[in-house]
């Protein structure tokens, strides 16, 4: 019978991944507009020249398009995972942030040569060009500072040090102030250009990527990667007077000049958001590429340009609130710029793995934590389930037991022990009296047990990277990293406290949970939010409340161990594992304390109820407390 219930758990886990693919390849299939290649993520407008700077982030290179032809004109070799460029109309150059470098790069647009390559930061994302003192400041998301860049020498002239990862920076040409988006501090640090000091940090939605200044109206625009939504902040009290719901994952954004609207591209939903300033709404909602990453607008032409990292494409917007983007056209190379590695129309859309954080730039930088509403929904739905399946399981011997006499007698065996058993293995363990008593190695898993760690390792991996991609194709850039961060939380926590309770004369086994595993695939692909377990361990009858009550709280304290050791290594530059690892330990340790059957918490409260509580607060705590992270 247990053989029959997971193969059941493994069909619903490919047939809900199956579905989930076909929404998604529907979701991103979108008409193109002009065939770059390779995997633009920065673009920047020379005025001067009327040519496109596009960042190629894969290729380490910028591709120059003349905006009137549409066509390659010249390739620039740049630094290792070139992610942002900006234009300085001062000095006739353009800015490259090598994120993978720890430099930027300088480029005459004379002669699209680098002219110079100045150190900055670690992992450089983003610009603001000041006109007023000529200086390029650069977001540094590795060190939290960001580097005033003279164009005069081209040389950091000091560094200013701001929130938690910065991303993207916008100049306000009315104070003269630069606005920088912490990415993981849901804040934005406000620059004097006049001192290069913080003058005032502003709290605005979670994860704030994308900066514009629109001169209009003296309002800034921030992009809320992780809340969907842009805060509007005026520039004259440097307070958040509003905030627009766009699409999801909404990232670069821009102003354009000729419709007085802000554009705001949203890298999950493949579309641009058009917000009127006059009234702070979206007016248009306008379908581009896959991952738009990068924008810019063409005062020349008037058109907004949007990189589409996912597609290899560039959208064309026009100058007007109603009118999709310009047709597909190609982007062809010009005899002089024939070796652009990226400009055939055959690239593959998706961006091949390389080394650095050019494979996955986005998913690398951005800390996952999923939505307060989502996480909400999905704790109570699943607190709920288990909760109820547990009262049913506690009265199922018995059900009519409470009524006493001789009717608690006659229905004490109502329903037969097969079924009870089968609804046991199901959908509930009790600590008590789960597992048959047997004999074995305190180190050596069990088939159940190897069978169990083989379902945690795939369905946590393949969760935790569903939740965090836009795309599936990104899970496997990502798959690698859960399923390293599995295997080591997971068996370390659980071989522990099992060889300890083999140690100590209990039989004690890992085994696949039915019910654990359903919820967490539910809450998962439901609410992006992976909240349950899909496994549990059964204990022998000599299990004792102080046996469960201490191998339960050594494995929540190693679990809240494990999440201190992946978020120094978050803090420390390790993204990917760290990020990985955090999601899953504090989770994890949330989950468990819950006091109900079969759940770590259950033993824990019957034992010693303060203990529990101290618990299950700290656990709480950490939780809600990374759930605020970004």
């Amino acid at each position: 019978m247990r053989t029959k219930v997971f193969v059941l758990a493994v069909l619903m886990l490919i047939v809900t991944l199956s579905l989930s693919a076909a929404i998604l390849v529907h979701a991103t299939q979108t008409p193109t507009t002009v065939n770059v290649g390779g995997s633009p993520y920065g673009v920047a407008y020379d005025s001067g020249k009327a040519e496109l700077y596009v960042v190629n982030s894969a290729a380490g290179s910028v591709s120059v398009l003349s905006d009137s032809t549409n066509k390659v004109v010249g390739t620039v070799a740049v630094g290792t995972s070139p992610y942002r460029d900006t234009y300085d109309s001062g000095k006739g150059e353009i800015f490259v942030a090598n994120y993978g470098a720890n430099s930027v790069s300088i480029i005459s647009d004379s002669t699209n040569k680098v002219v110079q390559t100045v150190s900055v930061g670690t992992q450089p994302a983003s610009f603001a060009y000041d006109p007023n003192n000529g200086d390029v400041y650069v977001a540094n998301s590795g060190t939290d500072t960001v580097s005033v860049i003279s164009d005069t020498t081209n040389g950091v002239v000091t560094t200013v040090t701001v929130g938690s990862n910065p991303y993207d920076l916008g100049y306000d040409s009315s104070t003269h102030q630069i606005f920088v988006a912490n990415s993981y501090s849901r804040s934005v640090s406000v620059i004097s250009d006049s001192n290069n000091q913080v003058a005032t940090t502003i709290s605005v939605g979670s994860g704030p990527l994308g900066v514009a200044y629109d001169p209009g109206v003296g309002d800034v625009y921030v992009a809320n990667f992780n809340s969907g939504t842009v805060s509007v902040i005026s520039d004259k009290t440097d307070s958040v007077v509003t905030t627009v719901t766009v699409g999801t994952n909404p990232g670069p954004v821009v102003y354009s000049s000729g419709k007085s609207e802000i554009d705001v591209a949203n890298r999950a939903d493949g579309t641009v958001s058009v917000i009127s300033d006059s009234s702070n709404t979206v007016t248009a909602t306008l379908t581009v590429g896959t991952e738009p990453y990068g924008e810019t607008y063409d005062s020349g032409k008037g058109e907004v340009v949007v990189t589409n990292f996912g597609a290899g494409t560039l959208s064309l917007i026009a100058d007007s609130p109603t009118t999709s983007p310009s047709p597909s056209a190609t982007a062809s190379t010009s005899p002089s710029s024939s070796a652009h590695p990226t400009s055939t129309p055959k690239s593959s859309p998706t961006p091949t793995p390389t080394s650095g954080p050019s494979s996955t730039p986005s998913l690398v930088q951005q800390v996952w934590v999923p939505k307060p509403a989502n996480t909400a929904v999905a704790v109570g739905v699943s607190a709920a389930v288990v909760g109820v399946v547990s009262a049913i399981m506690s009265a199922i011997s018995n059900p009519l037991g409470g009524a006493g006499g001789e009717v608690g007698q006659k229905t004490k065996g109502l329903i037969p022990d097969n079924v009870k058993q089968w609804l046991e293995e199901v959908f509930s363990s009790r600590h008590e009296a789960a597992a048959v008593e047997k004999a074995g190695s305190v180190f050596k898993p069990t088939g159940t047990e190897v069978l169990a760690y083989a379902v945690a390792i795939i369905v946590l991996g393949i969760s935790f990277s569903y939740v965090k991609v836009v795309t599936l194709s990104q899970i496997w850039l990502l798959l690698p990293v859960f399923l390293a961060t599995s295997v080591l939380v997971g068996f370390v926590q659980k071989f522990f406290v099992i060889a300890y309770l083999r140690s100590k004369g209990v039989w004690s086994e890992h085994s696949v949970w039915p019910l654990g595993l359903v919820l967490f695939l539910f809450t998962t692909f439901a609410f992006k939010v992976p909240f349950s377990s899909p496994t549990r361990s059964v204990h022998s009858e000599k299990h004792t409340k102080r046996l469960g009550a201490i191998t339960n709280v050594s494995e929540i304290l190693i679990s809240l161990g494990f999440a201190a050791l992946f978020f120094v290594l978050l803090k420390v530059g390790f993204s990917a594992i760290g990020d990985a690892g955090l999601s899953m330990c504090v989770i994890g340790s949330f989950f468990g304390t819950f006091p109900v059957s079969p759940l770590s918490g259950k033993d824990i409260y019957k034992f010693n109820k303060p203990l529990w509580a101290a618990l299950f607060a700290t656990t709480l705590a950490v939780f809600v407390v990374w759930l605020l992270m970004i």
